[in-house]
């Protein structure tokens, strides 16, 4: 029948008011969730799942790692920044998590795994950050357990990690796909969308997706990689532009569109973003030296009010036991 067609489908949507109609699309994700969802699944589980602990070690672990890395990245980023990265980790590795299982469910079944898979942790995030470590300070080494390692490897390490665990324990491993998903959102979130500056992305060839891998296979890890760009940019969800405020690379030098001049860019906007992340800790570093001698100066004037005080009581005492 035509007036079933999609045109004229399509067509009689257009005619709803733009209210009237998020409205509807809000009920009929509701609904969709509300039927495939397992049990005791609620909407703001998205953002507490990954503040949720159930291993002590673990949780103990992120504490500590969120309190050193954050002492770095907090002041380079700000506030704001710091904690927009955090949400937007949470957020879409929870929900990338939650379709993980419910198509593995549509296509593989296992009904009891689905409705019991509990998915929690603070690990995705933390293996997030390891993602902007290796953007802002690739070769920086960290000692591990008396073990050197840089910071470009972190990512992979702790991703290698979680796979060997995996395959011992399975799902009983709560953290797997946030850890995975997590850093694959943080590297699409700083490589594409982050906003410094002015500057939208991040140009550098080092950080594009094969230099997470080790060298034996960052070949066909490139092959991949560039087909999947070139498919997003035919689709114009990405650009290929260099120059435009939207710093998306394919992972080739080979690329017909990179000339030495872009890669002269590049370097300039390694070299800056390095300059500004300086510059943000020098400042950071100011002010609390400044905190500092502020509350020396107060502690200094509070000790030399209790040592006027102190004399004075002294004196009057002695005023006091003095015949007249």
């Amino acid at each position: 029948m035509d007036g079933l067609s999609t045109n004229n489908v399509l067509s009689n949507l257009n005619n709803f008011p733009r209210l009237t109609k998020s409205i509807a699309i809000t009920l009929s994700i509701f609904l969709f969730l509300g039927i495939i969802s397992p049990p005791r699944f609620y909407l703001w589980t998205f953002f507490t799942a990954s503040l949720t602990e159930t291993s002590i070690i673990s949780g103990i672990f992120n504490i500590i790692a969120l309190l050193f890395i954050g002492k770095y990245l907090e002041p380079i980023w700000g506030s704001r920044e710091f904690i927009k990265f955090i949400l937007v980790v949470i957020f879409f590795s929870s929900l990338c998590s939650f379709f993980f299982f419910v198509f593995k469910f549509m296509f593989f079944g296992g009904i009891d795994l689905i409705m019991k898979a509990n998915v929690c942790g603070f690990s995705g995030v933390i293996a997030a950050f390891s993602v902007a470590l290796k953007q802002l300070i690739t070769e920086q080494e960290f000692n591990f357990f008396l073990i050197k390692i840089r910071a470009k490897w972190i990512p992979f390490i702790l991703i290698l990690f979680r796979v060997i665990v995996f395959s011992f324990i399975g799902f009983q491993d709560r953290s797997f796909t946030l850890v995975i998903y997590g850093v694959f959102i943080a590297w699409i979130y700083l490589r594409f969308y982050q906003v410094k500056s002015g500057v939208k992305g991040d140009l550098n060839e080092s950080f594009s997706f094969y230099t997470f891998f080790p060298d034996p296979v960052q070949a066909p890890i490139k092959v991949i990689s560039n087909i999947v760009f070139k498919i997003l940019c035919k689709l114009s969800i990405c650009s290929s532009s260099r120059f435009s405020n939207q710093s998306i690379l394919p992972t080739t030098n080979n690329n017909n569109n990179i000339n030495n001049n872009d890669d002269s860019y590049s370097v300039a906007d390694m070299e800056r973003r390095r300059a500004l992340a300086v510059k943000a800790l020098e400042e950071r570093m100011q002010q609390q030296q400044q905190q500092q001698n502020q509350q020396q100066q107060q502690q200094q004037q509070q000790n030399q009010q209790q040592q006027n005080q102190q004399q004075t009581n002294l004196n009057i005492s002695i005023d006091s036991q003095d015949p007249k």
